[in-house]
């Protein structure tokens, strides 16, 4: 059997081609990470009686599914760096470029979402500006984890490509999965100074709670080929994948065997391995890419770091002139968060630094042509 997998070949790029799947999954993992957040605030400034306990309750288990964004950007992370890198060796420039980029503009947040409690006067500003560059105090800390796994794929890179994937992918698991039980499932030691904080938040910074994300996208991205034979032998399993995760999350969830809203969750370990893959299954018939998801996978990486700046501030017009929305309101939140933040970094990016405090905006999707095609035997 013949599969044929279109990918666009950018020519400005050297010949490096960029693959369609991934506009789909960085799209939809960026909007699910808006509409979480959008349902978080609703729920928690609506009182029951207005949105109803069924909706609530709705939309509340809606929230916990859609906890995969996070980890799918560390899958996307790393496999857009293993694809791009499979045949040639790192640039000397690989860390600095992504420090410019991405660390620059995450600092830049940091300041930002610190403002709040230097304008209220605290004296405790300057701390919370450092938790938040050093800590990842605020939605913004991603950046860091990715930013390890940045170094982890630098400097053992070289291993990795020797070691039979199976074997990594094992322990990787065993590790990822060890690692976040210990934190779902036991209580903070009460000798253990600051252990509230850990358990509560700093356990989400060291690399151990995504390194099995990363090492899903290190080997789709260097395997990639076999990726897509993969896909199409088991597309009947990573179609169903998705609704059997889905509904072990809300079985955990619902009898409080794992009560938090959380992306550190064990159970998401399995949940975004399906989405990512039925995602990338579905993604890769498509003859054509929506225009909106290209949008939105262009911008994602500054509405990641500001939409909840307008969430926050739809949510504060609303609680000085409330009006009876009912679950509409977690739409407006979604709307206005998506579309303010859109055009805030589509302004920032005509100034010549504006990419320094939102990041760039990226390449478009074009589609490829008849001879750029990769046609893929099955084996």
């Amino acid at each position: 059997m013949w599969l044929q997998h279109k990918i666009e070949c950018l020519s400005k790029n050297g010949g490096i081609q960029m693959v369609k799947e991934i506009f789909v999954l960085r799209s939809v993992g960026c909007l699910c990470i808006v509409f979480l957040h959008s349902i978080y605030i609703a729920l928690t400034t609506l009182p029951e009686r207005e949105i109803g306990a069924l909706s609530a309750s709705l939309f509340d288990s809606l929230q916990l599914l859609l906890y995969f964004g996070t980890p799918m950007f560390i899958f996307i992370s790393q496999f857009l760096i293993s694809y791009s890198y499979r045949e040639r060796p790192l640039p000397n420039h690989f860390l600095t470029k992504r420090f410019r980029y991405i660390l620059i503009p995450f600092i830049c947040m940091a300041f930002f979402y610190s403002l709040p409690t230097l304008l209220e006067g605290s004296t405790n500003w300057l701390t919370k500006f450092a938790m938040n560059v050093l800590l990842g105090d605020y939605h913004g800390y991603f950046i860091l984890i990715i930013f390890q796994f940045y170094l982890f794929h630098k400097y053992f890179n070289h291993y990795l490509r020797k070691m039979p994937p199976k074997v990594v992918f094992l322990l990787a698991f065993l590790i990822n999965g060890s690692y976040l039980w210990t934190f779902n499932f036991t209580s903070p030691p009460d000798s253990l100074p600051y252990s509230e904080y850990i358990w509560e938040r700093l356990y989400w910074m060291p690399l151990f709670g995504w390194l099995f994300y990363f090492v899903l996208g290190y080997y789709a991205g260097l395997y990639y080929e076999k990726l897509i034979v993969f896909l199409e032998r088991w597309r009947y399993v990573l179609l169903i994948g998705p609704l059997v995760s889905s509904g072990i999350l809300l079985f955990l969830y619902h009898t409080n065997i794992i009560g938090v809203h959380s992306s550190k969750r064990i159970d998401i370990l399995f949940h975004t391995t399906f989405i990512c893959f039925c995602l990338f299954y579905l993604t890769s018939l498509f003859k054509k890419l929506p225009q909106f998801l290209v949008l939105i996978s262009r911008y994602s990486f500054g509405i990641y770091l500001l939409h909840y700046f307008y969430i926050f501030v739809a949510d504060y017009l609303f609680r000085l002139y409330p009006l009876q929305l009912g679950v509409m309101y977690i739409f407006l939140l979604f709307g206005f968060s998506l579309v303010g933040s859109i055009v805030t970094i589509y302004w920032l990016n005509k100034w010549r630094y504006g990419y320094l405090i939102i990041g760039k905006v990226g390449v478009p999707y074009v589609e490829a042509a008849p001879s750029q095609r990769l046609k893929i035997k099955e084996s």
